[in-house]
């Protein structure tokens, strides 16, 4: 009698299963979530060149091509005695030594002296004309403050080689040491306007600014998805000047920025910063980082699915198999909606049985395997409820288990063409056109992945160098 009520009900079970079709509603989700603004920390790497035919024009131009004067009572040997002079200079030319700018020039020009001899009884009248040879040689250290001031220390000196006056049945009479110091002292009084020009020949501060002023930027990188990336720069240091290669002063700059990308309609608001003060040191490196969303195709997944699953027969136990007719994926607010039409093989408990599966999961991106997979796989909470009432045994975990190890996309085509698209976005982003600079990338990587605004993006690490020279040649 038992057994007879036990067969009763699962011929009843059988005949119960018989012609389901399962619809549960389509699940809705709405949500205001937004892709994050991805921030990163970069280092815009600006070496400076200030060619030292700058430094030489400066020279050529401020210190007197011709010294002329006449002194008076320049000697203890003549008396009622007056010097007259006139040296030239030719042009400056400059090389370095020791980190210093170092400079000479040759020099030329005659003297007349006139004056009384006194010897024991009488004086005897001079008049003599002399040559004049010899350089005019120097050096010039550079250093910077905190504040921007370049400060040039100048030094100047006069060898006169060839200064002697020849006086008849006397010798001569050596006037280097005089006119070495009248030259020099000339010299020295032109120095102030010799730095000043200096100084405005290395004005780094001024362009600099501009420089820094025009790094904060919003470039629309993508349109559809629109996608921004703006930079902020931050905090800037400074290398000391170095002279090693000999035809240049050279130093570096090194700008730290906020580089930060999103997917959004909008302009994302600059906060503008001043030029801060320097800090200084020893190396300036390039680091160059950024995050880019590049937006998954998800037809290009839809499409590979089909092909992997469609006309599949999963088994749950050896009474029930499963035909999967067509899966779906349809990212919603930050999940993956799963949609599977199936229906059951003949044969077994839900025979003729059909219908629609919604489940939820999280995108994953496996490193490893360079995969993209759905996870954590679980039912809707109407087709949970709808399997409860018509179809428990389509419940199982090992179904789900078996769909979820079909939800995965080798993901080589879509990575390479992710890595194109954020090699795009880069170079569209619009530095200073006077830094010309230059974004060396060297990776990228798969940073995540995230589903927002019913898209499945990735969030792709380019990593590189980016670095630009800041050539100061002579704008006049």
């Amino acid at each position: 009698m038992i057994f007879m009520v036990i067969m009763i009900i699962i011929f009843s079970s059988r005949a119960a299963f018989k012609g389901i079709d399962i619809q549960p509603k389509l699940p809705e989700f709405t949500s205001a979530n937004t892709l994050k603004p991805e921030r990163s920390e970069s280092i815009l790497n600006l070496p400076v060149k200030i060619p030292l035919a700058n430094i030489q024009k400066a020279l050529n131009l401020n210190i007197p091509q011709t010294f002329v004067g006449t002194e008076a009572d320049l000697t203890d040997l003549l008396s009622n005695d007056n010097l007259t002079y006139e040296i030239n200079r030719e042009d400056f030319s400059i090389g370095t030594q020791n980190n210093l700018i170092t400079f000479s020039v040759p020099i030329s020009g005659t003297a007349r002296v006139k004056g009384k001899i006194n010897l024991l009884f009488d004086k005897i009248p001079v008049s003599a004309r002399t040559n004049i040879a010899g350089t005019i040689f120097g050096d010039i250290s550079l250093g910077i403050d905190n504040e921007w001031n370049i400060q040039p220390n100048l030094n100047v000196s006069t060898n006169l080689t060839k200064a002697d006056v020849p006086i008849k049945n006397v010798g001569t009479i050596s006037i280097r040491s005089i006119l070495k110091k009248q030259v020099d002292k000339t010299i020295n009084k032109e120095k102030p306007k010799l730095i000043a020009e200096l100084v405005k020949n290395l004005n780094l501060k001024a362009e600099v600014t501009k420089q820094w002023n025009n790094l904060h930027l919003s470039e629309r990188v993508n349109q559809d998805p629109s996608i921004w990336i703006k930079t902020e720069p931050q905090s800037i240091s400074f290398k000391e000047f170095d002279l090693s290669d000999g035809e240049n002063v050279r130093s570096g700059i090194a700008i730290k920025m906020f580089i930060d990308t999103c997917v959004c309609k909008e302009a994302p608001v600059i906060n503008f910063k001043p030029l801060p003060n320097l800090t200084f040191q020893e190396q300036i490196i390039d680091k160059f980082l950024i995050n880019l969303p590049v937006q998954v195709s998800l037809d290009e997944l839809n499409n590979t699915l089909q092909s992997k699953v469609r006309g599949k027969s999963l088994s749950i136990d050896e009474n029930l198999k499963f035909i999967v007719n067509e899966i779906n994926l349809s990212p919603l607010g930050e999940k993956i909606l799963v949609k599977v039409d199936f229906k059951a093989d003949q044969g077994n408990l839900l025979q003729g049985a059909k219908g629609i599966l919604y489940l939820w999961g999280k995108i994953f991106y496996d490193q490893e395997s360079n995969n993209l997979k759905v996870v954590e796989l679980d039912y809707d909470i109407d087709t949970k409820n709808a399997l409860l009432s018509t179809a428990d045994s389509l419940l199982q975990p090992v179904l789900l288990q078996q769909i979820q190890e079909r939800l995965s996309f080798p993901f080589d085509k879509q990575l390479n063409r992710a890595k194109d698209e954020a090699n795009k976005y880069i170079q569209k982003i619009k530095l200073p056109s006077e830094i010309d600079a230059n974004i060396e990338v060297k990776t990228i990587e798969v940073e995540k992945v995230v589903v927002t605004n019913n898209h499945i993006y990735l969030v792709l690490l380019a990593d590189g160098n980016m670095a630009a020279i800041l050539n100061l040649e002579d704008r006049d």
